[in-house]
Parts: C-alpha cells; structure tokens; sequence
C-alpha cells in the first residue's frame, strides 16, 4: 500500500512539473483579478500586505562603474522579477546627506504579473476575468517605470558629511511612514553599503584602523582592521546608549529578513577590511535582535 501511494506521489508531482505548475502557490490574500482585487495606482493588493523588498542604498561615498553595474543586475531587472513574487511591494530608498525621518522614497509600489509562465504561481494571467493582452500592457507600464527609476537612481560621486547607515535600518523598521511593519506577511531589507557608519556619535574610520595604520601619515592612512563590537560598546559609551535605547523590538523584527551587498571603497579601506568589518556587524544585528542575515561581499574588480 505504501508503495502504491508513493509511486502515485511521484507520478503526480512529475505531472505537475510536465504542465509548469509552480512549486511556489499563492499566498493568502493574493489577488485574483486585477480589475476587483488591485490598487491601479500602485499594483498593489487591496485587501492585502504579502510582502515587502525595501532597498536601502549608500550614496554617503563614491561609487565607480564597476560597483554601480554590479548593484544594478542585483536590485534591478531580471533579478528584481525572478526575486520578487507578484504584488508585493518594492521600494527604494537612498542613504545620503538627508536626515531619516526627511528622506522620502524614491520608488515604492508593488511588483506587477508578468502574465507568463515563472516559478511564481500568481504571475500566471487568470483566463476566469482577466485578458492576456490587457495584464501584458500594465506590466509593460509597471516594467517602463522600473527602468526609469533605474536610469537615474545612481548620482555623481559624491560624499556626504556622515553616514547614518545604523539610524536608518531603525527608522524603516520603527516609523509607520516607512510602511515596513510586520503586518506584511514577510520582509527583506536589502542594504547596498560599505558599511562605515561614522556620525557625531561614532566614526568606525576610527575603530577600524590598526595601530600599524595610525603610524602612517594621516593623509596614508586608510580603514584596515575593525576592534571588535565588544570593544566599540566599551570604548563609545554614547554610541552604546544610544544603540540600547533605540534597537527595534520583537514585534519590529517579526517577519524580516536582511540581506547586505557588501560594496569595498578601495580609495578608503583596505582590501581586507571587510572580514573584520562584516563580524562587526554581524555582532551588532545578532545585539539588536537581527538573526536572519545574509552578507555577500562585492567581488574585486581591479583598479
């Protein structure tokens, strides 16, 4: 008997692959028709909050060709459909010279159906109420918007005066302007950084240069080798207050997941930086209460 039914398991999941059915179905609240179920403004569900992909970019330092074609194929494109499922919503907001709470999105909407065959089931067109023609055409209008967003999202190379990278990974999770809140059935929070915080509280071009490195005349000298995240609690008592008193609660965290594009400032850090700089930071998320982290580290890309 438990042969038979295994047999009929295996028969059916092969058929189900044959046809092009997803291994990935719907989730609740997933809209049916577009014409009853979607917000025409923004693609969104009107009766639901599946998901949310925020993507938090770092413009506090220069950027070269190389890094800005590197982020591009991870946050825009083919890699922004195949990541993201139908209808859940995707923003993009910059980290610069503006203060958190004054910076506004530069995009923020939901992900439309392609209307073809994906892993996602929803992207399928429901033959029931809606028109291929029709949902080909709203997502070549959703697709047109993402390519212009694209096209001028990265700015000229500038710096900025501080890099409040920390004050603003608190402010999405915390403010209800951010609508980042754990009434999404599942978040990402998408970090493009080198990850040098530095502001009037702390300045990690500080905690992280070797005491080789503050040998070398100040205009040598380059971030090499973070202290530990211990220490830094220790040594920057402000730093430490603050980071207590603001740090998100449970509720702030349910449903998150965060994933850092490790970018490397050559003209600023040293190339092996990163291995201390990244065990930094995963101290400081494991302290906050961040346990579902992902870290992929730019590869080099020459001079």
């Amino acid at each position: 008997m438990i042969k038979i039914l295994l047999k009929t398991f295996i028969i059916f999941f092969i058929f189900l692959n044959s046809n092009g059915y997803s291994l990935i179905s719907e989730p609740k609240g997933h809209p049916k028709c577009v014409n009853s179920d979607v917000n025409k403004s923004d693609f969104c569900p009107l009766e639901a909050k599946l998901g949310h992909t925020l993507i938090l970019v770092d413009f506090t330092s220069r950027w070269q060709k190389p890094q800005i074609d590197w982020v591009k194929g991870r946050i825009f494109g083919e890699a922004l459909i195949s990541g993201v499922p139908p209808y859940n919503r995707i923003s993009y907001l910059k980290i610069d010279n503006t203060p958190p709470h004054s910076q506004k999105y530069v995009y923020s909407k939901c992900r439309f159906k392609t209307g073809t065959k994906t892993k996602f089931e929803g992207d399928k067109v429901n033959s029931k109420c809606e028109g291929s023609d029709f949902i080909s055409n709203i997502y070549k209008a959703w697709r047109s918007q993402i390519n212009e967003i694209e096209n001028n999202f990265f700015p000229k190379n500038e710096e900025a005066d501080q890099s409040l990278i920390y004050e603003y990974i608190i402010h999405v999770l915390r403010e209800l302007s951010a609508d980042f809140g754990s009434d999404y059935q599942k978040r990402e929070l998408i970090i493009v950084s080198d990850l040098m915080q530095y502001s009037e509280r702390v300045n990690f071009f500080k905690h992280c240069k070797s005491a080789s490195e503050k040998l070398k005349p100040k205009n040598k000298q380059k971030a090499d080798k973070c202290g530990t995240f211990e220490k830094l609690m220790k040594k920057e008592k402000s730093f430490a207050n603050y980071i207590e008193r603001t740090k998100p609660n449970q509720e702030m965290l349910k449903n998150l997941k965060v994933k850092v594009l490790f970018i490397n400032h050559s003209y600023q850090t040293r190339q092996d930086l990163y291995i201390t700089l990244e065990q930094l930071w995963i101290d400081m998320f494991k302290y906050i209460g961040i346990n579902d982290y992902e870290i992929i580290p730019q590869i080099d890309f020459g001079t």
